[in-house]
């Protein structure tokens, strides 16, 4: 009896206002329809927060560039339909994609900050001097067909588009609640890139995923099986990786760890991003204690020869504490020898890079080849060019006095 009559009491008060509430039921029934219609376009109920407001998909300022606007149209439909928002950080640099629920949020974006400071700091993020100069015309240039799709992507859709070097790409850290949602993640990029192939990637024990065309990372951050991890330490990783990628390419390994820590020690005196899907650390001063751990391994050492090829050696397959502790320290002497010449010789291994990756076939066609990098004796003879020939010896010595905990020489 009780639903019966407030049933009824609904019903009149709507019946003893027909007349008044005529316009608003027009005006209600106009909104559905018009909300009915960007649903089917993708935009809907989904928000961008920025600068301490919420816009919907529809509505962001004019003021925003198209890469922005391009990363909300990608990402767009997938978070509205999975319960997510997008979060553009104030420099309008960097995406974050986090649970419509996730109350740490602002703390994530915080780091996105700070993080972007110390890549600014270290100029990892310059771009001019990694671009290698064309000579010559390029019309006659030979290209394959899959070159050909690349460049017209690129001309159609600027975000995550051009793989190489674009530095208008907006970097996406999707921030996922369990394994389920980063699968959805990649088969929403396949939709709209059919040509990628992910599937020998995903496993249920994933739980970070970095891409670098398009430019994204996806990171578990509760249904997991980490032992050992911390969310501030992965945002900063995962963001100064996509950074890397988006300004010089495929990196050696050595370099992308060594930076990436570089850039988690100064901000947090401690590393805790693993390269690789290793999920627990081991030794007892693996997240802090690394310039310990390399002053003790060098300093009785006299000999440097050796030592550059001892850290490329560096590799997240086959993990080794001393590699790793090289990469980390060899990165943090190099940076603070070239400072801000430092994309000059990430420019020159690119430039490198991408004569070894591109094979030209008989008839005059090319392909090129993703899995190529320098060889070690490029990286070294590019290093020494700026640095000189003893710059072993030097780095030695700065290891034998002793990193700072926050991977700066003393």
């Amino acid at each position: 009896m009780k639903h019966r009559k407030e049933n009824h009491r609904v019903s009149t008060a709507v019946a003893d206002r027909s007349q008044s509430a005529l316009p608003h039921l027009f005006l209600a029934l106009a909104v559905w329809l018009l909300a009915g219609q960007a649903s089917a376009q993708g935009y809907g109920g989904g928000e961008v927060r920025w600068e301490r407001k919420r816009w919907e998909y529809q509505e962001l300022p004019a003021t925003l560039p198209a890469p922005v606007r391009d990363a909300v149209a990608d990402w767009g439909p997938w978070a509205e339909a999975s319960g997510y928002n997008l979060l553009l950080d104030e420099t309008r640099q960097v995406f974050l994609v986090v649970e419509r629920r996730d109350r740490t949020a602002a703390k994530q974006l915080r780091v996105v900050d700070e993080a972007l400071e110390v890549i600014e700091e270290l100029a990892l993020a310059k771009q001019s001097a990694s671009i290698p100069e064309t000579h010559g015309s390029t019309e006659d240039a030979p290209k394959d067909r899959s070159v050909a799709i690349a460049e017209r992507d690129t001309e159609e859709h600027s975000w995550g588009r051009a793989a190489g070097y674009d530095a208008e790409r907006v970097p996406v850290i999707a921030l996922v609640h369990n394994q389920a949602a980063l699968d959805s993640v990649l088969k929403h990029w396949m939709k709209l890139r059919p040509e990628l192939n992910w599937h020998a990637d995903i496993s249920q024990d994933l739980v970070s995923f970095i891409s670098e065309d398009p430019l994204f990372a996806v990171l578990i951050t509760r249904d997991t099986s980490r032992e050992e991890w911390d969310l501030k330490h992965e945002t900063a990783a995962l963001l100064t990786r996509l950074m890397l990628k988006r300004a010089h390419g495929p990196l050696p390994k050595w370099i992308e760890a060594g930076l990436t820590w570089q850039v988690e020690t100064r901000l947090f005196q401690s590393i805790w991003h693993f390269f690789g899907r290793k999920s627990m650390f081991v030794a007892s001063s693996s997240h802090s204690g690394w310039e310990r751990e390399l002053r003790s391994k060098f300093r009785r050492t006299r000999e440097s020869q050796g030592l550059f090829d001892r850290t490329i050696a560096f590799s997240p397959l086959e993990w080794s504490d001393t590699e790793a502790y090289l990469a980390w320290g060899m990165m943090g002497f190099v940076s603070a020898e070239l400072g801000d010449r430092l994309p000059v010789y990430l420019g020159e291994l690119a430039a490198l890079r991408d004569q070894r990756a591109k094979v030209v076939e008989a008839d005059g066609s090319w392909t090129y080849d993703i899995t190529a990098l320098p060889s070690s004796v490029e990286q070294f003879s590019a290093l020494a060019s700026i640095l000189g020939e003893d710059f072993e010896d030097r780095a030695l010595k700065g290891f034998k006095r002793g990193l700072k905990r926050s991977g700066e020489l003393r």
